[in-house]
This record gives C-alpha cells, sequence and structure tokens, in this order.
C-alpha cells in the first residue's frame, strides 16, 4: 500500500485534483438535472436506475484525496470516454425534442466535463510511477468505462420513447386494419367494405368492417382514415370498393407522433413519411415493430 500512497506527492496529482473534483461535480449535479427533466413519472426510479452513473463521480474525488490518486485518475479517464460521445448525442437529442435552455445547458456542461476529466486525469495518471499491477486496474476501470458505453448504445433512441410506443402502436393498428379489410373482402368477392372500425366516412355501421368504437386517437395518439378505391358498385345497401387505403397521421406532429404511415390493397407494406403531411405508397417502406416496455 506504501507506493500508491506515495501518489498523493506527484506534484501534478495536487495541480489538477481540485479541477478534477469540480468537473465531476458538476457531471454528477447535470446528469441528476437532466434525469429529473426527462423522468416525469417516476423520478426516484429513474435516479436508483442511474446510480451506476452517479457514484462514480463522487468515488473519483474520494480517491484522489484518500492517496489513492492512480485508482482515482484511471476511474477518470473511464468516465470521460464512456461519456463523452453520448453527451454529445443527448445535446443533440435535447436540441431537436425538448429545447429547454437549462436542460441542453446541463448537458452541454456535462459533456465538457468529460473532456476536462479525460485531458487531465490522462495528462496526471502518465506522471505517475509504474508499478506492476496497475496496468490490471486501470484495465477494469476502462472495462467498466466500456460497460456504460455499451449500455447507452443499446438502449439508446434518437425519438422519446412515448412517440416510439405511439408509432409502434399506429402500424400495428394498420396492419390490423388491413387485415379485416382483406377477411371482409374475400367474403365479398373481393371487394371492400365502406369502412374498417370507426376509419371511414360512412355513418351506416351496418357497412363498416369489425365497427369499434374505442379512441384510437387517444391510445396511439394517431387518427386513421380508411378510404375506398374507385370503381365501386352497391351491395346489400353497402357501397363497396374495389381497393382501399388507410392512412395514419400524427394527432399533434411532433408531440404524439413524428412519422405517418400507409398501407392498402396494392402495396401491402407500410410505408412512412416524416413530413407533416399524409404517407403515400411512393414513400419509403416500414415494417411492424414492437415497442419498448
Amino acid at each position: 500500500m506504501a507506493p500508491e500512497a506515495s501518489e498523493g506527492t506527484v506534484p501534478a496529482v495536487f495541480r489538477y485534483r481540485q479541477v478534477l473534483t469540480w468537473a465531476c461535480a458538476i457531471s454528477f449535479v447535470s446528469i441528476l438535472l437532466t434525469s429529473w427533466a426527462w423522468s416525469r413519472e417516476s423520478r426516484l426510479l429513474a435516479v436508483t436506475v442511474l446510480l451506476p452513473l452517479l457514484l462514480p463521480y463522487a468515488f473519483i474525488p474520494l480517491r484522489l484525496y484518500s492517496q489513492r490518486s492512480r485508482s482515482g485518475l484511471s476511474l477518470a479517464i473511464a468516465m470521460g470516454g464512456a461519456l463523452f460521445v453520448p453527451g454529445i448525442m443527448l445535446v443533440r437529442f435535447a436540441l431537436t425534442w425538448d429545447r429547454r435552455w437549462w436542460v441542453v445547458g446541463s448537458l452541454l456542461l456535462a459533456s465538457s466535463m468529460q473532456l476536462v476529466l479525460i485531458v487531465l486525469a490522462s495528462k496526471t495518471y502518465i506522471s505517475l510511477p509504474r508499478l506492476r499491477h496497475a496496468r490490471l486496474k486501470f484495465l477494469v476501470s476502462m472495462g467498466y468505462g466500456f460497460l456504460l458505453f455499451a449500455l447507452f448504445w443499446l438502449f439508446y433512441s434518437p425519438v422519446p420513447a412515448p412517440i416510439a410506443r405511439n408509432e409502434s402502436a399506429a402500424m400495428e393498428r394498420l396492419e390490423q386494419l388491413a387485415g379485416d379489410a382483406d377477411w371482409d373482402a374475400s367474403e365479398h368477392g373481393g371487394l371492400y367494405a365502406e369502412a374498417v372500425g370507426t376509419s371511414g366516412p360512412n355513418s351506416n355501421l351496418k357497412c363498416a368492417v369489425a365497427p369499434d368504437l374505442m379512441n384510437y386517437a387517444k391510445t396511439t395518439g394517431y387518427l386513421f382514415e380508411y378510404h375506398g378505391i374507385q370503381p365501386s358498385s352497391m351491395s346489400q345497401g353497402c357501397t363497396r370498393f374495389k381497393g382501399f387505403s388507410i392512412t395514419a397521421r400524427p394527432a399533434v406532429y411532433r408531440q404524439t407522433g413524428v412519422r405517418s404511415f400507409c398501407t392498402g390493397n396494392r402495396n401491402r407494406g407500410i410505408h412512412f413519411t416524416s413530413e407533416n403531411r399524409a404517407a403515400k405508397d411512393s414513400d419509403p417502406e416500414d415494417f411492424v415493430r414492437h415497442a419498448p416496455n
């Protein structure tokens, strides 16, 4: 333990120890504020989940001031390297979806502190005397940083989770409506109904396939429209069509959803656009995705 204790006497450690401590404190507070802003319903749970991310910023100063400089510096390098790029990605995310100045500022400050940790901790670590087992301890810290980096990319989404869930639900609802329309057409000589569920212009429920009074705009955040494609003919008092198209648009653009979708009998894929308009068959095709729980 003697060599480890002597590391606290290295001039570079004294020179940068206070700056590194401030960088850790700012990072801790900035991450805490951002998680508090983005976790409106379960803030305590969010803080608990973030403990593996927050605690190292408390351990670094403790180690620097308890003569365990090498351990504190290696952890500072690992944390700065692990969170610098994710911090930039979160700044971009906030500029796109949030735009509250204090959230963006907090993320910018946290990201800049990671750069401070990398540069100063690396510069100080290089000046320390070489020890036999120091490389192994350094690799352990780097492994922890890599784990945090990998977890970020595993769970990160460029779209807010509620919007992603709404889009997934809208796509699944389109698949269901299209399936109901096809099933009904197979029972009526390949002719499609005036409406499917409540997604149609007709006012006669007997001409609708699988009437459904559920408010899907509330449950999915999307508005659905079904249109029959000419030519049409009358059958049992109801108008039937040779084809159909169904569109789904966000009830509030960029709040309940971003992408608009469409499908139909001509092309059974689901097409989408991120523009604030109805999707068309000429737009790119996507597939039904299950939203994260």
